[in-house]
C-alpha cells in the first residue's frame, strides 16, 4: 500500500459542528415536526446540491447559526431501514436543565410520540432519547459544553426549555475503530464521560459511540437514517479538505453547495461533512424571508417555474418571530376602539 502524503495539519481547527443531516421521505410531515413541535426555524427550503428536483429542507435557531442547524435530504423513493454498521446512530442536540427533559418528555406524550429518559447514572450526562416520524432516533442532552446557546423563540416553548444547538452525534463504531480518523481531525477521547471531543475557537462537538450491529448492513441513504455530521472548516476548506484526505480515509474534492462549500470522508463512524462558513443562509434572501420562498442556486433557477408548479407544496408553521401561523403575531396592533 502507498504511503499516504505527507500533509501538514491547518493552522486554525476544526470550530465544532456545523450542521447533521438526515433523510426524509414525506417533507410536509417532517417541516411541520422540526418546525412546529421541536421549536425550530426553518431556515431555508431549496433542493438537495446533487439533485435538480428533491428538496433540501434546513432547521436551526433565528440566524440558522452554524452549529444550530439540522437538516434532512428529500428521497421519498428510498427504502425505510434501521442505521447499521458504519452508520450514524442519533442526533444529540443540548438542553439547558433537566427540567427540560421533562418539558420535553410531556411535549412529545402530547404529541403521541414515545420517549425514554436515562438519568440514572449520575456519572454521565441526563439525555431523553426519542425518534421522529420516520424513525431518525434524537437525544436531548443536558450538555456541560460552555458553548453559546443557539435558539429559536418558538412562542409556545419557553425560553429556558428551547433546544440549544447541536452537541454532536452517536455512531454504531467501536471507539478504536472510529479513534484513528477522530484524533487526526482534532478529537480527543474522555475516557470518563465515554466520548470523543473537539474544542473549536466558538464551537464544541462531541462523538460518543454505541454499539455496532453487526447482523445489519451500512446504509448509504435510507428513511430514517441519518445521513453525515458536518464540521466547521471555517475559512480553510481546502487545507482541512487535504488533510483530512492524507489521513487514515480518503475525502471527496470540494463541492458548491449554494450556502456553502463541502467535502465528504466515509469514516468508520458514519459519513463525515467538512464545510465552509459562508456565503451562508442569506446569500440569496433576507433573513425575515428565510423558509418561506424556494430558494434556488444559480444552475437551478431556470427550473423555478416548473419546480413552483410540480414540487410539493410546504407550509412554514411558524412565523420570524417564532409564533404559530395559528397564532396571532408577537407585533399584530390591538384594534383601535370604535369612537361615538
Amino acid at each position: 500500500m502507498p504511503e499516504q502524503p505527507k500533509t501538514n495539519k491547518p493552522a486554525k481547527r476544526l470550530d465544532g459542528n456545523h450542521h447533521i443531516t438526515g433523510i426524509t421521505g414525506d417533507v410536509v410531515a417532517n417541516v411541520d415536526f422540526w418546525s412546529r413541535i421541536m421549536g425550530l426555524r426553518f431556515v431555508k427550503k431549496t433542493l438537495n446540491f446533487e439533485t435538480t428536483f428533491r428538496y433540501h429542507t434546513y432547521f436551526g435557531d433565528t440566524d440558522g447559526s452554524l452549529g444550530s442547524v439540522v437538516t434532512f435530504l428529500e428521497f421519498n423513493d428510498a427504502p425505510k431501514a434501521p442505521a447499521g454498521k458504519g452508520n450514524h446512530h442519533s442526533a444529540v442536540l443540548r438542553v439547558r436543565s433537566n427540567e427540560a427533559l421533562d418539558f420535553w418528555m410531556d411535549r412529545l406524550t402530547d404529541n403521541q410520540i414515545f420517549s425514554e429518559l436515562y438519568r440514572l447514572n449520575p456519572t454521565v450526562p441526563r439525555r431523553l432519547v426519542f425518534h421522529d416520524f420516520e424513525d431518525h432516533k434524537v437525544e436531548l442532552i443536558v450538555s456541560d459544553a460552555a458553548d453559546k446557546p443557539l435558539a429559536f423563540p418558538a412562542s409556545d416553548i419557553p425560553p429556558e426549555f428551547q433546544i440549544t444547538g447541536i452537541e454532536g452525534i452517536r455512531s454504531n463504531v467501536s471507539v478504536q475503530d472510529l479513534k484513528p480518523y477522530a484524533e487526526h481531525m482534532g478529537f480527543t477521547y474522555n475516557e470518563a464521560l465515554q466520548r470523543f471531543e473537539m474544542e473549536g475557537d466558538s464551537k464544541t462537538s462531541r462523538w460518543y459511540t454505541a454499539p455496532v450491529p453487526e447482523d445489519l448492513p451500512f446504509q448509504e441513504a435510507a428513511i430514517g437514517v441519518w445521513h453525515h455530521l458536518a464540521f466547521d472548516a471555517d475559512e480553510d476548506l481546502s487545507g482541512w479538505r487535504d488533510y483530512s484526505d492524507a489521513g487514515p480515509v480518503p475525502t471527496t474534492p470540494i463541492y458548491d453547495h449554494h450556502v456553502f462549500d463541502s467535502c465528504y470522508a466515509q469514516t468508520p463512524g458514519g459519513i463525515i461533512e467538512l464545510t465552509s462558513k459562508g456565503p451562508g443562509f442569506l446569500v440569496d434572501q433576507p433573513k425575515e424571508e428565510l423558509g418561506e420562498r424556494l430558494a434556488l442556486s444559480k444552475r437551478v433557477e431556470p427550473l423555478r417555474a416548473r419546480l413552483e408548479r410540480e414540487l410539493t407544496p410546504i407550509e412554514n408553521p411558524r412565523r420570524p418571530d417564532g409564533t404559530l401561523k395559528t397564532e396571532p403575531p408577537l407585533d399584530q396592533p390591538k384594534k383601535a376602539k370604535a369612537t361615538l
